[in-house]
């Protein structure tokens, strides 16, 4: 059964907590996790002793790292009761792992409410198993991370959507790789064989003792809404904190190396990644098509599967009058305001627009009672800037206007269905907005300038 990725927590490699002189991570040495990054740096390096390391020390780096305020797993203990008895607590768990006698509990599947009416299934991790998950997806992200490609952006340190955007853009602005091919898993994260994964983890990892770890937590149950207990024979954890770890890693071989091998050093052929997503630039039409014909051998012997309807390929030069979408951008030619010819230029993917319309009517509509009118202003607020944070270029400045004139609109109507009383009439919700403004988006010259901008200095 699906669970829905979400709530992850950051693994920033180079993030230490000092404590006081030359300490570090809870009293350990400040360069534990820099010595197992200088030594990962040797791309034939094996690592034989990983299990040390998830220690009462690291656990309790992980213990300050995640966050406490999220639902309960099925154990019902929270951060604030497991911390009461912390080094106790810690210690014992510490015990159980290296005795090989822990094992991670059953995961809680809850569904929250989405837009269009249907549910999100989310998968509720006890606290405790959150605290080894992130200890461990640490190790796997530090020891991996020199082994992937540049152009490879999903859940690593210092990299993000905007890097996979800008990526992108580079590659396409000058029309010189004008074939671009889409692809789209089928059902990626749930799908990957165990077996194929521990064998490519096994190529850095020797020690037997940590993969078993790895494994249990791949093999873990899953508690559905009915109550039942649904085994987990194939995919990664759900929500797990290692999940997207586990997906780098594996896709790195069966994708990255592969087409850099075979495709990219010798035609200028490239590929951007993030994550599951992912987007190829050639220069020629035939090697594109010999590219997809490869592909799709490629991933059916890794277990994996191509969605046929979403995966295409693309003619993208200047003329051809095309678009395609990646991360919820829409990719295009359109005309420049002061030059002539074709810029290439990005804005909203109109799905993920309306998307983001109808959740924040959505939220509005449920919270209207709920939450007094101070703390809805202050957390659409917060999600007007997150939305122009994440589409905020400058050629995308129109579809941030909609954006922001869909969720007054939204504001308006359901704060005024609190009671049959209506609570605000045009002028005096104008006025609440002159007094209290919500940002609008920002303008052309303070957004993130892609490409060509008339506005650049």
């Amino acid at each position: 059964m699906r669970a829905e990725r979400r709530g992850r927590q950051s693994l920033d490699l180079n993030q230490v907590t000092h404590r006081g002189g030359s300490t570090g991570i809870s009293g350990q040495p400040k360069d534990r996790w820099l010595r197992i990054s200088l030594k990962a740096q040797d791309k034939k390096t094996v690592f034989h002793n990983l299990l040390t390391h998830l220690n009462v020390e690291t656990l309790g780096e992980a213990f300050d790292a995640i966050d406490g305020s999220k639902a309960l797993g099925v154990d019902n203990v929270s951060k604030e009761a497991y911390g009461k008895n912390r080094a106790e607590n810690l210690k014992n768990l510490e015990d159980r792992i290296h005795k090989g006698t822990y094992r991670p509990q059953p995961k809680r599947e809850v569904h929250i409410p989405k837009a269009n009416g249907k549910t999100r299934p989310i998968a509720i991790a006890c606290f405790e198993d959150k605290l080894v998950d992130y200890v461990a997806g640490k190790l796997l992200s530090t020891i991996f991370e020199p082994l992937f490609i540049r152009n490879s952006f999903g859940f690593r340190p210092r990299k993000s959507a905007d890097h996979a955007i800008k990526a992108s853009y580079l590659s396409l602005k000058d029309n010189s790789r004008p074939n671009v091919v889409e692809i789209d898993f089928s059902s990626f994260f749930n799908t990957i064989p165990h077996k194929q994964l521990m064998q490519v983890l096994g190529k850095r990892i020797s020690d037997n003792r940590f993969k078993g770890l790895i494994g249990r937590f791949l093999i873990g149950e899953l508690i559905n809404s009915d109550g039942e207990t649904l085994p987990s024979e194939i995919g990664t954890p759900q929500g797990g904190i290692m999940s997207p770890v586990l997906a780098n890693i594996y896709l790195n071989e069966v994708i990255d190396q592969w087409f850099n091998q075979r495709f990219s050093l010798r035609g200028n052929n490239t590929i951007v990644r993030y994550a599951d997503d992912a987007v190829f630039y050639f220069k020629k039409e035939d090697e594109a098509k010999n590219f997809m014909v490869e592909l799709e051998k490629r991933v059916s012997e890794y277990g994996l599967t191509l969605n046929v309807e979403k995966t295409r390929i693309i003619h993208f030069g200047k003329a051809s009058n095309t678009s395609f979408n990646f991360l919820g951008f829409t990719f295009y030619w359109g005309k420049h305001r002061r030059y002539r010819g074709q810029l290439l230029k990005v804005k909203t993917q109109k799905e993920k627009l309306i998307k983001a319309i109808q959740e924040f009517d959505c939220w509005i509509k449920l919270n209207r009672s709920r939450l007094k009118t101070a703390t809805i202003w202050s957390l659409a607020k917060s999600k007007l800037l997150g939305h122009y944070n994440y589409f905020g270029y400058w050629m995308n400045r129109a579809r941030l206007a909609h954006f922001y004139w869909e969720a007054m609109k939204s504001l308006f109507k359901w704060l005024n269905r609190r009671s049959q009383k209506i609570s605000y009439k045009v002028e005096a919700f104008a006025e609440k907005l002159r007094q209290q403004p919500l940002p609008r988006p920002p303008g052309p010259t303070e957004l993130k300038q892609l490409g060509r901008s008339p506005y650049a200095n």
